[in-house]
């Protein structure tokens, strides 16, 4: 009898550890299918796919242009030779959930000028001069205070902290694209004899998605905001 408890025990616990192993094996898989693809930044039971690119070339977690610990995106906002150049610059997201649900995005963006001096003397060099820059608001087809464009078909709505609310409904169950940024203005650098500018961006987004019934609760917002 102890020999049959015994064997049933080490068949029990052979087929757990084969059922161990076929759900790493599914799961290992899954997020390799992620990185190759897009970047998944929030799951649950919502889940969104971060889609972001630069004409053909497609920004992983793995990608030079992303940077896994800040969550940042790396462009370039002056040189249009350059491949991580802001107008090819496309960003859109894949967002699955099980119930209706809203959706809302707010980027957060550091431009930053820096100047770097020619012909310098080396016993006294100088620095290299690096600025934050701000944008006005360049208007209707632009995210508000930046010089990056957003598509067509994304008509946001906005609040006063500064997020893009989507204004249709995500049915569940339907995954649903949301396109959202297609290109963006370089800053005007400078080049002469003296020095040579350049212009960078550090894009860091901000995702948020709610069941579309409890909007204003969770949101804090006017029930008829999107009235």
């Amino acid at each position: 009898m102890f020999n049959a408890l015994k064997s049933r025990m080490y068949l029990s616990l052979v087929i757990f550890v084969l059922v161990f192993a076929t759900t790493f094996v599914i799961v290992y898989a899954y997020f390799q299918v992620q990185e190759q693809r897009g970047i998944v930044i929030e799951t649950g039971d919502f889940e969104v796919e971060m889609f972001i690119s630069f004409g053909s070339t497609a920004i992983t977690i793995n990608s030079p242009y992303y940077d896994r610990e800040t969550g940042n995106v790396l462009i370039n906002a002056s040189d249009p030779l350059s491949d991580n150049y802001v107008g090819n610059l496309n960003i859109s997201f894949l967002v699955e959930s099980i119930v209706a649900s809203r959706f809302r995005i707010k980027l957060q963006e550091e431009w930053t000028l820096t100047r770097h001096y020619l012909d310098q003397n080396p016993l006294y060099p100088i620095p290299d001069v690096v600025e934050v820059v701000y944008h006005s608001n360049q208007g209707s087809g632009y995210y508000p205070f930046s010089l990056l464009k957003l598509a067509p078909s994304y008509a946001a709505l906005y609040d006063l902290q500064g997020y893009a609310y989507s204004p249709t409904i995500i049915p569940k169950g339907n995954p649903t694209i949301i396109y959202f940024i297609q290109g963006g203005d370089p800053h005007p650098v400078r080049v002469n004899e003296v020095f040579v500018e350049t212009c960078s961006l550090h894009l860091d987004l901000i995702v948020d998605v709610v069941q579309a019934n409890r909007f204003a609760e969770v949101w804090q917002i006017d029930p008829n905001f999107f009235s």
